[in-house]
């Protein structure tokens, strides 16, 4: 184990001084943390990857991971390709029947979500329009093009989500003509999330409202414990009209659940050449965008729960995806510096922390996996081995050292008047009647910390930028004082 004090810290800086307030009567932890797989060509079974990414996913040993389909793959995510003819249907759960049964099984028995979020592109107008080709892992952005359905009952695509959750929920369904299909799934999802950023396609908040009470009202019968979380809008904006009707029950059809609404953030540099690094802005300001981005987004959760309390109280409100993406995120051969994945593992870990002393239920960080040409800055572990990277890392440190029921401490860091925005720091009392903090270095440098209060030796395990494995690096820490390393997200645990 080595000491924090042998770190250079950033020039000749005045110690930062961190003061738990032990004697506060504090707040219950009630934030989940987890994290969401998707239908990754990485983790297909077969795929170098596979065994090791989904070992690092039991491992997390979370509640409510997230299972999402995306529309990119629509071979996969899409089981109905083809629109049904007079005498026959496409229904084909064979690429995506393995991805859930592994993700099932990393879970261990642990509540998950299913997120089957892929409208057919055959149920809207103008589905010629759509090219799909016979290669699975082919990247269709373009998939979810339409705007209108071609049935405005919304009884096609209701029947749909219907048949597909039937399947993996009553062991299988009978197709539009009548005929069984027998699955033998038994699964049960702790919640259904409708739709993934249905702002994107853009959907209005009267359309998704009511698509929403439709497929709700054909899936309860399957499952009457199963809960339903609606909206999951995407990070790029956040209009507040989605919530104002979405969130007032007399938008919707009588007795329809509002459990839970979901929205995202994404962190990222402006995107000039998604294809390459040229052009985009360097490295070198990545972590202030990254970090003004969350603050902003800090501000829309409140703006959000103060709708939820005065609409809907009981509504739970998550931030299911939550990361950052260098700005070349279709480059086949992407630039990612060393110290992004610790960079990114901060931002993570800060937007977490935050989110605890706010009205927020979980927090879901992204993702298992992200590959070249795909978003590869969100990965939590590399591609091509699996292999956990420091944003996983960081996850994992904070899911095994806070939890649920835990007490926060108000904490503040720097001097009096004068919060120092380098550090942020969060007190916790566990269950067990233990003290730590979680700690994030936001800089690209070791910074000095003294914490009031903190005597004896102690021990700091920190997610940093100078290990190239993401691992967490132990420290002694006598008597509070203690240098926190460059890019780091940490615990500081009192022995």
């Amino acid at each position: 184990m080595s000491e924090t004090t042998k770190l250079t810290p950033h020039a000749s800086l005045p110690t930062i001084p961190v003061s738990p307030d032990w004697s506060a009567e504090g707040r219950a932890v009630r934030t989940v943390l987890t994290t969401h797989a998707w239908t990754a060509p990485p983790l297909e079974r077969g795929a170098p990857a596979h065994d090791r990414a989904f070992a690092a996913l039991s491992d997390l040993r979370v509640d409510y991971a997230r299972f999402l389909p995306w529309f990119s793959h629509p071979h996969v995510s899409v089981p109905a390709l083809e629109e049904p003819t007079d005498t026959a249907t496409s229904w084909d759960f064979s690429r995506l029947d393995p991805y859930v049964e592994d993700f099932v099984d990393a879970a261990q028995g642990r509540p998950v979500v299913a997120n089957f979020a892929t409208i057919p592109h055959w149920m809207f107008v103008g589905s010629d329009e759509v090219s799909i080709g016979d290669d699975p892992y082919e990247i269709h952005w373009n998939y979810e093009q339409g705007t209108v359905f071609r049935d405005e009952t919304l009884a096609e695509v209701a029947d749909y989500f219907y048949r597909l959750a039937s399947w993996f929920i009553a062991g299988g369904f009978h197709d539009e003509h009548g005929a069984w299909h027998e699955s033998g799934h038994h699964y049960r999802f702790a919640y259904w999330e409708v739709l993934c950023e249905p702002d994107l396609r853009p959907m209005s908040p009267e359309l998704y409202t009511r698509l929403y009470d439709a497929i709700v009202a054909r899936l309860r019968p399957l499952d009457p414990e199963m809960r339903f979380i609606g909206l999951s809008l995407s990070h790029v904006h956040h209009n507040p009209e989605y919530f104002w009707h979405f969130l007032d029950p007399a938008n919707h059809a009588p007795g329809t659940p509002l459990d839970a609404v979901s929205i995202h953030f994404y962190g990222a540099p402006d995107i000039v050449n998604p294809f390459s690094s040229e052009g985009n802005p360097p490295p070198q300001t990545w972590a202030s965008t990254f970090f003004a981005q969350a603050d902003g987004f800090l501000d829309q959760l409140r703006l959000i729960s103060s709708i939820a309390r005065r609409l809907s109280p009981e509504t739970r409100l998550l931030v299911n995806e939550v990361g950052t993406y260098p700005p070349d995120l279709m480059n086949p051969a992407p630039e990612i510096p060393e110290d992004y994945w610790a960079l990114s593992a901060t931002v993570q870990t800060y937007l977490w922390a935050r989110c605890l002393t706010e009205a927020v239920d979980l927090v879901g960080i992204a993702e298992f996996a992200g590959y070249p040409e795909m978003i590869p800055g969100v990965s939590l572990v590399d591609w091509d081995s699996g292999e956990p990277n420091a944003r996983y890392h960081a996850l994992k440190l904070m899911v095994d050292h806070v939890k649920p029921g835990d007490r926060l401490v108000p904490t503040t860091a720097g001097f009096p008047g004068y919060p120092d925005a380098r550090v942020h720091a969060q007190a916790v009392e566990t269950a067990t009647d233990r003290r730590l903090l979680v700690l994030v270095n936001k800089r690209d440098h070791p910074i000095d910390l003294q914490i009031a209060g903190w005597d004896g030796t102690s021990t700091l395990h920190s997610v940093e930028a100078s290990n190239p494995e993401g691992t967490p690096v132990s420290y002694a820490v006598h008597d509070g004082y203690l240098t926190l390393p460059a890019h780091s997200s940490a615990v500081l645990i009192d022995s």
